[in-house]
């Protein structure tokens, strides 16, 4: 029977791969299901600090340990989920329109674009074991694994905050923990408006895609994040990121500023 251990990058999953180095467990190969943007033109959903560490720095580690990384990828992407046209709505007038988009607390990209190749995956490969990132201190997640899942967190008696300290140890603590920022998606309806502030400020050409998404007249879902429209939240987000200029003009010249240095502002 083959095993494998589903990593998605975190604390609790690296620091499993390291329980499997230590112990020397076999493992057939760690599964990383990666959520994309926009496949045609290889733009990853997933946080870009957070991608650009798994395949810049994790997984040349995680293979000098002497194990596989398969990256699954769904067919489909998050502009698909976007463009899907409605059919068969009890509400006539959304038929043949665009979904547009996708719904916080309902994610279709999480079961769509992150779970489902993972659930097809185990299902090629017949009978399996899977080892799963849940520490010992997770009572309530450790009862809901499956008959062919186990923790090796929990059988080794690691809590979760121990991760922290052994995933760094071995250059497996994703810069997300670090800087304190959000995992997941960029584009998920459940970050907060400072962390899309942020994506702004610093990926500002994966903003722009957003905002050229909200300017399609053919969707349904005109709700961004939970029902505040983009441009409410772009104009929000402006505000944040004007504000922290001047802070950090501020900052840098001593506790004053001379307005003639900041661009935008008379």
């Amino acid at each position: 029977m083959e095993r494998y251990l589903s990593w998605s990058g975190g604390k609790d999953s690296s620091a499993s791969i390291i329980i499997a180095h230590e112990k020397g467990i076999h493992l057939d190969g760690i599964i990383f299901s990666e959520v994309m943007f926009d496949r045609s033109r290889n733009i990853s959903g997933e946080n870009p600090k957070q991608i650009k560490w798994v395949y810049e720095t994790a997984i040349p580690i995680i293979e000098r340990l002497g194990y596989k990384v398969k990256v699954l990828q769904a067919e489909s992407d998050y502009i698909t989920l976007f463009n899907t046209r409605i059919q068969n709505s009890k509400t006539a007038e959304r038929n043949g329109k665009k979904v547009g988009w996708l719904l916080g607390g309902m994610c279709a990209a999480n079961d769509r674009l992150k779970m489902r190749p993972i659930r097809e995956f185990y299902k090629n490969v017949g009978e399996h074991e899977q080892i799963i990132g849940i520490a010992a201190d997770e009572p309530e997640r450790l009862q809901r694994l499956k008959p062919n899942s186990r923790s090796l967190l929990a059988e080794n008696g690691i809590i979760e905050s121990e991760t922290y300290s052994m995933c760094r140890r071995y250059g497996l603590l994703s810069p997300i923990y670090e800087e304190r920022c959000r995992g997941g998606c960029w584009f998920c309806p459940n970050c907060s408006v400072k962390e899309f502030a942020a994506l702004k400020r610093q990926y500002p050409e994966l903003w722009a895609e957003l905002e050229m998404l909200s300017h399609d007249t053919e969707i349904v879902s005109k709700g961004f994040k939970y029902g505040r429209t983009f441009d409410s939240v772009n104009r929000e987000i402006d505000l944040i990121n004007s504000q922290m200029s001047i802070f950090d003009i501020v900052d840098n010249s001593g506790g004053g500023y001379d307005g003639a240095k900041i661009d935008g502002l008379d």
